[in-house]
Protein backbone atom coordinates (compact mmCIF):
# COMPACT_ATOMS: atom_id res chain seq x y z
CA UNK A 1 0.00 0.00 0.00
CA UNK A 2 1.41 3.65 -0.84
CA UNK A 3 1.43 6.47 1.06
CA UNK A 4 -1.80 8.06 -0.72
CA UNK A 5 -3.89 4.98 -0.55
CA UNK A 6 -2.87 5.35 3.53
CA UNK A 7 -4.00 8.57 3.60
CA UNK A 8 -7.33 8.16 2.13
CA UNK A 9 -8.59 4.39 1.99
CA UNK A 10 -11.04 3.01 -0.26
CA UNK A 11 -13.82 3.87 1.69
CA UNK A 12 -12.65 6.81 2.40
CA UNK A 13 -12.97 7.65 -1.34
CA UNK A 14 -16.44 6.17 -1.74
CA UNK A 15 -17.80 8.26 1.14
CA UNK A 16 -16.22 11.08 -0.81
CA UNK A 17 -18.45 10.37 -3.46
CA UNK A 18 -21.33 10.04 -2.10
CA UNK A 19 -20.56 13.95 -0.57
CA UNK A 20 -20.30 15.00 -4.24
CA UNK A 21 -23.30 13.37 -5.46
CA UNK A 22 -21.67 10.38 -6.89
CA UNK A 23 -20.84 12.25 -10.17
CA UNK A 24 -17.19 13.00 -9.26
CA UNK A 25 -15.47 9.89 -7.77
CA UNK A 26 -17.93 6.95 -8.99
CA UNK A 27 -18.41 7.48 -13.28
CA UNK A 28 -22.06 8.33 -12.99
CA UNK A 29 -21.52 11.51 -15.00
CA UNK A 30 -19.49 9.75 -17.66
CA UNK A 31 -22.51 7.68 -18.12
CA UNK A 32 -24.37 10.63 -19.12
CA UNK A 33 -22.09 11.46 -21.51
CA UNK A 34 -20.51 9.16 -23.32
CA UNK A 35 -17.46 11.30 -24.80
CA UNK A 36 -16.08 14.19 -23.23
CA UNK A 37 -13.75 16.92 -24.82
CA UNK A 38 -10.27 16.47 -23.79
CA UNK A 39 -8.33 18.92 -20.86
CA UNK A 40 -6.71 21.50 -22.63
CA UNK A 41 -2.48 21.88 -22.46
CA UNK A 42 -1.66 25.06 -20.35
CA UNK A 43 1.86 25.57 -20.26
CA UNK A 44 4.34 23.88 -17.55
CA UNK A 45 5.88 27.38 -16.67
CA UNK A 46 9.17 28.23 -15.20
CA UNK A 47 8.42 27.03 -11.62
CA UNK A 48 8.16 23.24 -11.77
CA UNK A 49 10.15 22.04 -8.67
CA UNK A 50 13.65 21.06 -9.06
CA UNK A 51 14.69 19.77 -5.52
CA UNK A 52 11.56 17.48 -4.55
CA UNK A 53 10.29 17.15 -1.46
CA UNK A 54 11.35 14.13 0.57
CA UNK A 55 7.57 13.78 1.36
CA UNK A 56 5.34 13.86 -1.43
CA UNK A 57 2.42 12.15 -0.10
CA UNK A 58 -0.93 13.42 -0.98
CA UNK A 59 -1.35 15.89 1.93
CA UNK A 60 0.78 19.30 1.24
CA UNK A 61 -0.36 20.70 4.20
CA UNK A 62 1.90 19.39 6.42
CA UNK A 63 5.24 17.60 6.23
CA UNK A 64 6.71 14.78 7.71
CA UNK A 65 8.66 15.84 10.96
CA UNK A 66 7.64 19.19 11.30
CA UNK A 67 5.21 20.63 14.47
CA UNK A 68 3.18 23.10 12.48
CA UNK A 69 1.00 23.03 9.46
CA UNK A 70 1.44 25.19 6.09
CA UNK A 71 -0.03 28.15 6.46
CA UNK A 72 -2.92 29.66 4.27
CA UNK A 73 -6.76 28.50 3.47
CA UNK A 74 -6.78 24.24 3.72
CA UNK A 75 -8.40 22.65 0.26
CA UNK A 76 -9.14 19.03 -0.96
CA UNK A 77 -9.12 18.56 -4.28
CA UNK A 78 -10.62 15.33 -5.97
CA UNK A 79 -11.28 13.99 -9.17
CA UNK A 80 -10.73 11.23 -11.93
CA UNK A 81 -8.75 10.90 -14.60
CA UNK A 82 -10.82 9.17 -17.84
CA UNK A 83 -10.01 9.11 -21.43
CA UNK A 84 -13.08 10.71 -24.13
CA UNK A 85 -14.96 7.76 -23.88
CA UNK A 86 -15.32 8.13 -20.55
CA UNK A 87 -13.05 5.26 -19.21
CA UNK A 88 -11.05 5.39 -15.99
CA UNK A 89 -7.32 5.46 -16.47
CA UNK A 90 -6.15 3.84 -14.13
CA UNK A 91 -2.25 4.22 -12.60
CA UNK A 92 -1.99 7.59 -14.60
CA UNK A 93 0.50 9.31 -12.22
CA UNK A 94 -0.11 12.87 -11.22
CA UNK A 95 2.43 15.40 -10.41
CA UNK A 96 1.52 18.76 -8.53
CA UNK A 97 3.00 21.89 -7.39
CA UNK A 98 1.96 25.64 -6.75
CA UNK A 99 2.76 28.65 -4.53
CA UNK A 100 2.25 28.76 -1.51
CA UNK A 101 -0.18 31.40 0.40
CA UNK A 102 1.44 34.00 -0.09
CA UNK A 103 2.16 33.37 -3.59
CA UNK A 104 5.41 32.08 -3.87
CA UNK A 105 7.40 28.69 -5.15
CA UNK A 106 9.80 26.95 -3.68
CA UNK A 107 12.03 27.93 -7.28
CA UNK A 108 15.30 29.10 -7.07
CA UNK A 109 14.29 31.36 -9.72
CA UNK A 110 10.93 33.09 -8.33
CA UNK A 111 11.84 36.54 -7.97
CA UNK A 112 9.09 37.04 -5.95
CA UNK A 113 10.05 38.26 -2.35
CA UNK A 114 7.25 36.98 -0.72
CA UNK A 115 7.73 34.77 2.06
CA UNK A 116 8.48 30.63 1.86
CA UNK A 117 6.94 28.72 4.32
CA UNK A 118 9.12 26.15 5.80
CA UNK A 119 5.83 23.86 6.73
CA UNK A 120 4.44 23.96 3.07
CA UNK A 121 5.60 20.72 0.78
CA UNK A 122 4.52 22.20 -2.20
CA UNK A 123 4.45 19.47 -4.33
CA UNK A 124 3.52 15.89 -4.66
CA UNK A 125 2.90 12.54 -6.61
CA UNK A 126 -0.23 11.20 -7.19
CA UNK A 127 -1.28 7.63 -8.76
CA UNK A 128 -4.71 7.05 -9.63
CA UNK A 129 -6.64 4.05 -8.47
CA UNK A 130 -8.70 1.19 -10.29
CA UNK A 131 -11.19 3.64 -11.27
CA UNK A 132 -9.33 6.56 -11.97
CA UNK A 133 -9.72 8.41 -9.04
CA UNK A 134 -6.98 10.89 -7.07
CA UNK A 135 -7.58 13.29 -4.24
CA UNK A 136 -4.90 15.45 -2.27
CA UNK A 137 -5.31 18.51 0.29
CA UNK A 138 -3.38 21.02 0.04
CA UNK A 139 -3.20 25.25 0.43
CA UNK A 140 -5.29 27.10 -1.60
CA UNK A 141 -2.43 29.38 -3.49
CA UNK A 142 -2.20 33.06 -3.59
CA UNK A 143 -1.73 35.08 -7.15
CA UNK A 144 1.41 36.55 -7.55
CA UNK A 145 3.18 39.17 -9.19
CA UNK A 146 4.10 38.58 -12.95
CA UNK A 147 5.37 42.54 -13.61
CA UNK A 148 4.39 45.61 -11.79
CA UNK A 149 0.83 45.68 -13.31
CA UNK A 150 -0.27 41.92 -13.78
CA UNK A 151 -1.09 39.26 -11.45
CA UNK A 152 -1.45 35.32 -11.91
CA UNK A 153 -4.68 34.69 -10.35
CA UNK A 154 -4.80 31.10 -8.03
CA UNK A 155 -3.95 27.81 -10.24
CA UNK A 156 -2.23 24.72 -9.50
CA UNK A 157 -0.01 22.72 -12.10
CA UNK A 158 -0.46 19.26 -13.42
CA UNK A 159 1.71 17.32 -15.27
CA UNK A 160 -0.43 13.90 -15.82
CA UNK A 161 0.84 10.62 -17.77
CA UNK A 162 -1.71 7.93 -18.90
CA UNK A 163 -1.10 4.76 -20.86
CA UNK A 164 -1.36 6.75 -24.11
CA UNK A 165 -1.41 9.99 -23.43
CA UNK A 166 0.93 13.01 -21.31
CA UNK A 167 -0.93 16.08 -20.61
CA UNK A 168 0.41 19.69 -18.71
CA UNK A 169 -2.02 21.65 -17.78
CA UNK A 170 -3.23 23.83 -14.99
CA UNK A 171 -6.22 23.59 -12.99
CA UNK A 172 -7.52 27.08 -11.61
CA UNK A 173 -10.30 28.21 -8.94
CA UNK A 174 -14.15 29.47 -9.73
CA UNK A 175 -15.21 33.40 -9.04
CA UNK A 176 -11.57 34.53 -8.92
CA UNK A 177 -11.60 38.32 -9.36
CA UNK A 178 -8.14 37.96 -11.50
CA UNK A 179 -9.54 34.85 -14.05
CA UNK A 180 -10.91 37.58 -16.74
CA UNK A 181 -7.37 39.20 -16.73
CA UNK A 182 -5.06 36.21 -16.05
CA UNK A 183 -3.36 36.17 -19.65
CA UNK A 184 -2.58 32.54 -19.29
CA UNK A 185 -6.20 31.29 -18.84
CA UNK A 186 -7.79 33.98 -21.50
CA UNK A 187 -5.06 32.19 -23.96
CA UNK A 188 -6.47 28.74 -23.48
CA UNK A 189 -8.19 27.11 -26.89
CA UNK A 190 -11.68 26.10 -26.34
CA UNK A 191 -13.71 26.00 -23.25
CA UNK A 192 -12.11 27.32 -20.10
CA UNK A 193 -14.68 25.38 -17.73
CA UNK A 194 -12.45 22.96 -18.76
CA UNK A 195 -9.99 23.35 -16.47
CA UNK A 196 -11.91 24.98 -13.86
CA UNK A 197 -12.58 22.79 -10.47
CA UNK A 198 -16.24 23.57 -8.89
CA UNK A 199 -16.62 24.17 -5.56
CA UNK A 200 -18.90 21.75 -3.85
CA UNK A 201 -20.66 21.59 0.26
CA UNK A 202 -17.84 20.06 2.38
CA UNK A 203 -18.74 16.63 3.56
CA UNK A 204 -18.79 15.53 6.87
CA UNK A 205 -14.72 14.73 6.82
CA UNK A 206 -14.24 18.22 5.37
CA UNK A 207 -14.28 20.90 8.20
CA UNK A 208 -16.27 24.07 8.19
CA UNK A 209 -13.80 26.27 7.36
CA UNK A 210 -11.94 23.96 4.54
CA UNK A 211 -13.04 23.64 0.65
CA UNK A 212 -13.76 20.95 -1.47
CA UNK A 213 -13.46 21.15 -5.16
CA UNK A 214 -14.19 18.67 -8.16
CA UNK A 215 -11.85 18.02 -11.16
CA UNK A 216 -12.09 15.84 -13.91
CA UNK A 217 -8.86 15.61 -16.28
CA UNK A 218 -9.91 14.18 -19.74
CA UNK A 219 -7.02 12.76 -21.64
CA UNK A 220 -7.97 12.00 -25.23
CA UNK A 221 -6.88 8.09 -25.40
CA UNK A 222 -6.46 7.52 -21.35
Amino acid sequence: MNKQEKLFSRRQMLEWAAGFGGSVLTGSAFAQQSRRASTPEVMMGPFYPLLKPLDEDADLTIIKGHKARAEGKVIHVAGRVVDIKGEPVKGAKIEIWQANAHGRYSHPSDPNTAPLDPNFQGSAVLRTDAEGRYRFKTIKPSPYPLSATELRTPHIHFDIIGKNNRLTTQMFFPDEPLNEKDGVLQRIFGDTSEVMARQLPPTKEIASNELLLAWDIVLING
